[in-house]
């Protein structure tokens, strides 16, 4: 079992230069223009409806144009596609001009995918140059590529069936309960936790980019201004700044979990600042960020990467709520009663895309994880079996996971609909 939550937290923690969405948009681009070579004289995208609708207000890594057009754009002419989420690592400012003057052209197009049946993330990118035409597709996975051509000769296969593999009802991790999680994140090899300390490193220096006001919009400086010393309005404050950072195209990696680096940030972030002001030492971070980080991924993996569902509030504020029962000395029962007392406050919330008021939203849910675990150690409990609330928290994600993948579906797609419509005006 160890073995195989490792082997997860490996897979699942990667780093991510800028927000997965349009990344991922450009990374398919740039794997399109690698099968042929050359320079791409028409670029062509066809994605699903919550990539195409959610990702044109976010910022993009070397430049100041928002917008899918302009990540393909940005993948296919700079990018390096064996850099996976860095893809735009090595995009320098003449790239830039040249890929912001042909995404403004007919040649360069996305199209969202409205009929598919499958929620999940999937792009195609077909990339023509004067080398002949080259297609990719990436799919359930911002980086997880599944088809590599050249003028129709595959390159690279793995055989994805859409309407198949990108259901993620038997992802590893939907095998296992919290109690497993918090067994791992425990007794694990310390040894086994050093991604989880990389992790804590690249999302602290992101957040202490724009606590220094190198980028963002100012909030996590706001919030940390008017914390007071009081502990949760710190660790809002340092998550903030974390979101702003990459939502606004900052140029350093964050640590992404389940690929989302808003995931990513808000897993680790109100963790790293509790524990700055416990004086908790390094060992029991790493282990409650851990235990953070697969409880995201599992909540994750209910709701769907791609769910109308706020992933980075809803899954990664359980994952808060569990690591701060830990890190206050809280065991399994306590970890249970955090989550509760967590779910019931973000239920439902609603993903309207990435973009950098998306760190008011995080801050908002690491406050709620907090003070779920703090009043989970109190012995308070959200009284089981009422509401959305399961008669353990393990009952209360599969809930939550149920109607954000049934009951939320035709919502998700008059949301996808209206935000598409509003960016075409």
């Amino acid at each position: 079992m160890y073995k195989e939550l490792e082997e997860i937290l490996q897979a699942e923690i990667k780093p991510a230069l800028g927000c997965t969405g349009p990344v991922g948009v450009a990374y398919a681009a740039a794997e399109a223009r690698d099968a042929v070579g050359g320079t791409p004289v028409r670029i062509r995208v066809i994605c699903d409806k919550e990539l195409a609708a959610r990702n044109e207000d976010v910022g993009i890594p070397g430049t100041k144009v928002l917008g899918l057009r302009m990540a393909a754009a940005l993948g296919a002419f700079a990018g390096d596609p064996s850099k996976k989420l860095e893809v735009l690592r090595s995009v320098a400012p003449e790239d830039e001009e040249r890929a912001c003057a042909f995404s403004l052209t007919d040649a360069c197009s996305v199209e969202p995918d409205w009929d598919t049946a499958p929620v999940g993330l999937y792009a195609e990118a077909i990339v023509e140059t004067e080398k002949g035409v080259g297609r990719a597709i990436i799919a359930k996975a911002h980086n997880n590529l599944v088809l590599k051509e050249a003028d129709g000769r595959v390159l690279y296969d793995a055989h994805f069936q859409r309407e198949k593999d990108i259901d993620e009802t038997n992802d590893p991790i939907s095998r296992y309960t919290l109690e497993d999680l918090y067994s791992f994140a425990t007794e694990a090899p310390v040894e086994s936790l050093g991604l989880i300390k990389e992790a804590l490193e690249k999302n602290r220096a992101l957040a202490q980019a724009a606590l220094d006001g190198k980028t963002g919009i100012g909030l996590g400086q706001n919030l940390l201004k008017r914390s007071g010393g009081d502990r949760i309005r710190k660790a809002r404050a340092i998550t903030a700044a974390g979101s702003e950072a990459r939502m606004c195209g900052c140029g350093m990696p964050a640590m992404a979990c389940a690929t989302s680096g808003n995931a990513g940030v808000t897993g680790s972030m109100p963790l790293l600042s509790l524990a700055e002001d416990m004086g908790a030492d390094e060992e029991l971070l790493l282990r409650a960020t851990a235990l953070s980080y697969l409880v995201t991924i599992l909540g994750k993996q209910r709701i769907g990467r791609h769910s109308v569902m706020c992933a980075c509030v809803v899954a990664a504020s359980e994952g808060v709520a569990a690591g701060t029962a830990l890190l206050l000395g809280g065991g399994i029962r306590e970890i249970h009663m955090a989550i509760n007392n967590t779910i019931i406050n973000v239920f439902g919330v609603v993903c309207d895309g990435p973009r950098p008021a998306c760190a008011l939203k995080l801050s908002s849910a690491a406050g709620i994880a907090i003070e779920g675990a703090m009043l989970a150690m109190e012995g308070f409990e959200v009284p089981l079996g009422s509401g959305v609330c399961g008669h353990d928290a393990d009952e209360s994600i599969r809930f939550m996971g149920d109607f954000a993948k049934t009951a939320m579906t035709e919502m998700g797609m008059k949301l996808c609909k209206a935000l598409y419509g509003k960016h075409q005006k």
